[in-house]
């Protein structure tokens, strides 16, 4: 029998973290057993790249639930979610964006069906209250920080389950002959949107005191910038804090990346200062991790091993470490086939799969 399920995706026009670990999830289900429908919010290059895979989508804008100037237009665009879902006979709905939750509420509340909600970022209390996790029938946290604030605020434990992230790993290939690096620069990089919770302030001042201790090293901002006032501004400024350390010949500005395989491979070192998908990545490249105890960091990056995970503050005990893996190629190399091996072994698109269809299989023998 092929159950239908449904999918909530944050957007279609973008490709982020959350898309990424969407789509790798839907083009390795089982067929057999599940037929997908993505809802999208937008068109573009999401939306394309789910078209390409033959995975079938449906553009419907979501608008945010819970702003003022949403509360004619969201109820229509339930309805017409609720209607889709219908036509297309949905047994299951699974939101990739927790913040679509009310919608998922009215849609199962209407067809008494199973849900899920993935939880891709580090919640507040207030925030599980307002956005119907208890209405859930199963949560997935992808890490054991993100599971807190869910106990806290009251969810019973046996609705949460905690599946980490996952990688292509035949797409982000350990390059096994590189060697200790003489004469080329130390690339260090740092991956994500251009807005303040990806940090990339943060990461120019720590490029600015590495390279006061260390002349050949070079530094990589992958990621573009949303067409908005807030994002183009923290942009600008990130570019101006560049320019007053005199880094313009030290940092390198990308833009958006579509092949990050390709990009990875540039890299000696990621940084990442907001957790995500990219650690993964970083890792099935063979690249050493280093980053700071957020979200599902701690559990993706065996500290010492792989990387490192290393408080914030004080800010100098990263640029400190950073130094020693410079001036380290054979720790560099070492910790780089570390952290291959670890991806191979936790972060499989074959075991992310399994573990989620074991979920949609619990939830349909139930309903």
């Amino acid at each position: 029998m092929i159950h239908k399920i449904l999918y909530l995706s944050h957007c279609g026009s973008s490709i982020g973290g959350g898309e990424k670990q969407l789509f790798h999830l839907i083009n390795h289900l089982n067929r057999c057993h599940y037929e997908p429908l993505v809802i999208c919010p937008d068109d573009g290059i999401f939306a394309e790249q789910l078209r390409k895979s033959n995975i079938p989508i449906l553009i419907l804008n979501l608008p945010p639930w819970r702003k003022v100037s949403s509360r004619l237009t969201r109820h229509v665009a339930a309805a017409k979610l609720t209607k889709a879902a219908k036509e297309f006979g949905t047994q299951l709905i699974h939101t990739s964006d927790s913040w679509l939750n009310p919608y998922v509420t009215e849609v199962a509340n209407s067809l008494n069906i199973p849900t899920i909600s993935h939880v891709r970022n580090i919640l507040t209390p207030s925030q599980v209250s307002k956005y119907s996790f208890d209405s859930m029938d199963v949560i997935i946290a992808i890490s054991k920080e993100s599971k807190v604030p869910l106990v806290y605020s009251g969810i019973p434990h046996e609705k949460i389950r905690v599946i980490l992230n996952c990688v292509d790993t035949n797409e982000f290939q350990q390059n096994q002959e590189e060697s200790a690096k003489t004469d080329e620069p130390f690339v260090i990089g740092i991956v994500g949107r251009i807005e303040p919770f990806k940090n990339q302030m943060i990461f120019v001042e720590i490029a600015y005191r590495v390279t006061q201790r260390c002349q050949n090293v070079r530094f990589h901002i992958i990621g573009g910038t949303l067409n908005t006032h807030e994002h183009r501004r923290y942009e600008k400024a990130v570019r101006q804090l560049v320019s007053e350390y005199q880094l313009d010949d030290v940092i390198h500005f990308t833009g958006h990346i579509t092949d990050m395989s390709s990009a990875m491979r540039d890299l000696d070192l990621l940084v990442t200062l907001s957790a995500g998908s990219v650690i993964a990545e970083a890792m099935a490249s063979g690249k050493p991790v280093l980053g700071t105890p957020i979200g599902s960091t701690s559990d993706m990056i065996e500290d010492g091993v792989s990387g490192y995970v290393i408080p914030l503050n004080p800010l100098e005990n990263i640029v400190q470490r950073i130094i020693e893996v410079i001036e380290d190629p054979v720790l560099c190399m070492q910790l780089g086939q570390n952290a291959r091996k670890r991806a191979e072994t936790m972060f499989s698109i074959d075991t992310h799969v399994q573990k989620v269809e074991k979920i949609y299989k619990q939830l349909l023998e139930d309903s």
